[in-house]
This record gives C-alpha cells, sequence and structure tokens, in this order.
C-alpha cells in the first residue's frame, strides 16, 4: 500500500483516456478491449441497482394529476433466457463455478415461486462485476455500493471475483434521512464493499473531525462509519436524479484511493457525481450508463460546473447521435430515446410525459432549470417540447399554452432545421426581462443541426453552475434573472 503524503504528481505527467462517457448497457464497453484497456483503471465505484425491486422515476412536481411520470430505470429482475445460458456458461468455467454456487444458494432460498428473482438480479450483476475484474490495475481499487437488501450475496460475489484476500472495508454510509418504521430499526444506511488489489493500491486516508462523543479523542481519519447526509429535495447539488448520491460522498472515495492524474471508472454513473468528483479533483475519468438522458446530463453538468477547464471537444460521448443524419434515424426508429437524448442534451433535469398517453400533459419533455442570483433562490422553469418529425402551428401554440398552464417561464421547441419556419413564424414574440433589463423570448426555437453543430443552448437568463455549494452564474449567462 502506497500513502502519498507529498504532493501529488502534475496532470501533464499523465497520459491515457480522459472525459468520455458511453451511452451504453456497461458489459459491452467492459467487454470492448478497444473501448478500454486490460489493467488501466486507477479507481472504480459503482452504484448499481440495488434489487429493490421499485421502479424510479425523473420526477417534474406538478398539481395535475394528469401528470404521469417517466421511469429512469427499473430495478426488478425476471429469469430468462440470457440469464438462463449466462449461469450455464458460469457453471461449465471451472473458474467461474463458485460463482454459480453463490447465485444457486440464493435461489434455493427464495424458492422458485418468486416472480421477482434475486437469482437473475445476481446473475446481472455477476457478469458486469467479471468484466470489471479485466480493467482494473493489480494496484486498483473498486469500490460497490449496496443496501442491505442484496450486500451479503454481492460480497461473496466480490470474494470470489476480485480475491478475499483484497476485502478492505465494509463501509457504511450513515445518511440520516427518510422514513421511520414501528415494525423494526430505521434503516438509515448503505453497505460501500471496499477492494484493493494487491498490496501496492493508492490509500490516503480521509482526516475528518470526530461526529460524535463516542468517538472524540480516537480520530486520527476517517473510520469505516461516514456520517454524510444524504440529498434532500431542496439540496443544491439535487438534479432530480432519483438515486443521485452527495458529492462530499464521492470526493471522499476519489480522494481516498486515487492521486491526481490517474483514471476513475463509474459503470453506472447515473447523473455522474463520481465524473463531477474526479475531474475536481484533477482525476481522469469514464462513465457509463444505458440511458441517454443520463448521459447527456452528465456531460452538462461537467461543461457547467468546469467551464474554465473544459469544453464542448473535451468530453467525447460514445453512443449517441453525432451528426445530424444520426439524430434523424434515433427520431424515426425511437421517438422516446429522441426525446430523452435531447432533454439530456441540453440540460433539462426531469421529463414527466410519456409519448402515447393521453390527457392535456401532452407535448412537456422536459424542464431546464434557472435560478435568480440572490440569497434566496427560487428555482424557475422552461419547459421543452421536443419534435423529431413535422412542426405543425398548433403544437407550437400549444406549447404556449402549456407553458402558462403549468406558470413556467418559458418554452423551448427542439426541432429539424426544416422545422424552424413554422416554429419561427408562429410563436409568440412575447419576452421576459431579467434584473438587467435583458431580454428573453417568451417562446423559442433551437434545431438538432445548431444544437450538434454549433453547440447552442436554450437561451435563457441565467443557467446556474454550482461548485462548492455556491451558485455562480453559467457562461454566457446574464447575473441575475426574472424575479
Amino acid at each position: 500500500m502506497k500513502n502519498t503524503a507529498t504532493p501529488p504528481p502534475s496532470r501533464e505527467t499523465f497520459g491515457g483516456p480522459n472525459r468520455i462517457l458511453h451511452a451504453d448497457d456497461c458489459l459491452n464497453v467492459l467487454n470492448d478491449t478497444m473501448a478500454i484497456q486490460t489493467e488501466s483503471v486507477d479507481l472504480i465505484y459503482l452504484d448499481p441497482p440495488f434489487n429493490s425491486k421499485g421502479h424510479y422515476n425523473l420526477p417534474f412536481k406538478s398539481k395535475d394529476i394528469s401528470v404521469k411520470p417517466v421511469s429512469a430505470f427499473t430495478d426488478t429482475w425476471k429469469w430468462g433466457e440470457h440469464q438462463d445460458a449466462t449461469f450455464r456458461k458460469l457453471e461449465e468455467n471451472q473458474s467461474t463455478q463458485p460463482i454459480a454456487q453463490i447465485i444457486d444458494v440464493a435461489r434455493r432460498i427464495e424458492g422458485p415461486a418468486i416472480k421477482l428473482r434475486l437469482d437473475a438480479y445476481l446473475v446481472n450483476m455477476a457478469e458486469r462485476l467479471y468484466a470489471m475484474r479485466r480493467v482494473i490495475k493489480p494496484s486498483g481499487s473498486i469500490y460497490l455500493h449496496c443496501d442491505q437488501v442484496a450486500s451479503h450475496y454481492l460480497k461473496a460475489l466480490m470474494d470470489v471475483i476480485f480475491g478475499k484476500e483484497n476485502f478492505r472495508n465494509d463501509v457504511i454510509w450513515s445518511y440520516g434521512l427518510g422514513g421511520s418504521s414501528k415494525r423494526y430499526y430505521s434503516r438509515k444506511h448503505d453497505n460501500i464493499l471496499f477492494y484493493a488489489m494487491g498490496d501496492d493500491y493508492t490509500f490516503n486516508k480521509p482526516q475528518v473531525p470526530a461526529t460524535s462523543q463516542l468517538m472524540k479523542g480516537q480520530m486520527k481519519g476517517a473510520t469505516d462509519v461516514w456520517p454524510i447526509p444524504s440529498l434532500n429535495n431542496m439540496s443544491k447539488e439535487r438534479l432530480g436524479y432519483p438515486t443521485q448520491k452527495p458529492l462530499e460522498l464521492l470526493e471522499r472515495i476519489v480522494l481516498a484511493s486515487t492521486v491526481e492524474g490517474q483514471l476513475v471508472l463509474d459503470p453506472f454513473c447515473g447523473c455522474g457525481t463520481t465524473l463531477q468528483a474526479a475531474e475536481k479533483h484533477g482525476r481522469r475519468w469514464i462513465g457509463i450508463d444505458v440511458a441517454r438522458f443520463s448521459v447527456g446530463l452528465v456531460k452538462n453538468r461537467q461543461l457547467r460546473n468546469f467551464k474554465d477547464q473544459i469544453s464542448n471537444e473535451d468530453i467525447r460521448v460514445l453512443g449517441i447521435p453525432e451528426t445530424v443524419k444520426q439524430a434523424r434515424e434515433l427520431a424515426s426508429t425511437d421517438k422516446f430515446e429522441f426525446e430523452k437524448w435531447v432533454c439530456g442534451h441540453i440540460g433539462a433535469e426531469g421529463m414527466f410525459h410519456r409519448p402515447g398517453t393521453k390527457g392535456p400533459d401532452g407535448g412537456v419533455d422536459g424542464v431546464v432549470k434557472f435560478f435568480p442570483l440572490r440569497e434566496s433562490i427560487k428555482e424557475h422553469y422552461a419547459i421543452v417540447q421536443v419534435k423529431g418529425g413535422n412542426v405543425t402551428p398548433d403544437s407550437v401554440r400549444a406549447l404556449e399554452a402549456t407553458v402558462n398552464r403549468y406558470n413556467a417561464s418559458a418554452g423551448i421547441m427542439v426541432c429539424f432545421g426544416n422545422q424552424m419556419t413554422t416554429v419561427e413564424n408562429n410563436r409568440s414574440k412575447e419576452t421576459f426581462t431579467d434584473l438587467t433589463k435583458r431580454d428573453f423570448p417568451f417562446i423559442q426555437g433551437l434545431s438538432v443541426e445548431d444544437m450538434l453543430s454549433d453547440g447552442k443552448m436554450p437561451v435563457l437568463p441565467n443557467l446556474m453552475r454550482m461548485v462548492d455549494d455556491k451558485f455562480t452564474p453559467a457562461e454566457g449567462a446574464a447575473p441575475a434573472t426574472l424575479i
């Protein structure tokens, strides 16, 4: 084990991949030796599905009961042909037979009549963890974030795949928030399984103050219990992603197990907190998420938070449209995924309309938040409508009506360039003014072509970025917004 008491080397002394996002199943990327080289990653942090048997949505709060949430991901698992084939492969390979045995134990404990099956979850986790073993360095570390539902089974899988001798800690993240029960002790923590490969791994033990009378006098560094508050609904960090973790938690992990310039991988990157921590502290990073919306959100988040360090060209995104032709193909083959991709790309933090559903919420595909620059920060919203095909005059006028119905501040129509004339000819020419007397369009259009080729974004008073818990204006934004 190496403890870096001296300052880390300059970032310029490190080469290798950096600032890469994959919109794909992490299993595909991890098994691709061209995407991630063997034994190239210094730190893996993963916050995968927990087998919670729940559905997680991208929220947008509204009093209208017709508003329907859109699923971010579903944490339910069923046994199918893929699971059956993978399980047989694990059984047939002598080196992976212990993995199959662990899965079989879970199957026997739960019984065959269970509809949502733990063994199916473990099969999917096992093949991804096994693929991660290829990319981690002999001196690297991996942190698996989980909870009590399946942590004991995941610990057994990790012991087999990464070596039980490499287990270092079962870190308890004590987050404090959440409900209580009269029938059992309130569940207020997650588990983070920490493994370090070999003996030459990096470990900079965090120095934190004692948080209770019990611990006073004995904490030269962090223990394996981390009292870090989770993000409540009023948190400045919150982006609307259902399982978002606090930046402080990921900073502690990144700083403890890497030095400047080393490579951090998050194969379930969600809204990108791990990658924000990595960028903030001079680490290289790769993020993977199966959702196009998440990948777009992560890129937007990094560009807002680190505008002085990186530009649009510095982040490479794979698996989403990079050309207008690819965008048109996505729009024609999967309307919903096209909408999610656009919303993520422009930084819409939540969606609440499911295409094809009926009701007065039609045409609302996302919302972009902006804030007045004052001590008491009140959110304002611009409603986003995405059109992958024809735009009619009625649809432009309907956007204005929707903005008024939800008491939003503005509306944005995103479409292809050949439809922009319809938007311009039929949109309201009203404007609103921020505190600097700068005018902004109440209804505006944004073409996919401009979005891709010129990096254009919606024109709003004060898109904000958050650095070190303080809001500051994004690049090009006015210093204050409409009250």
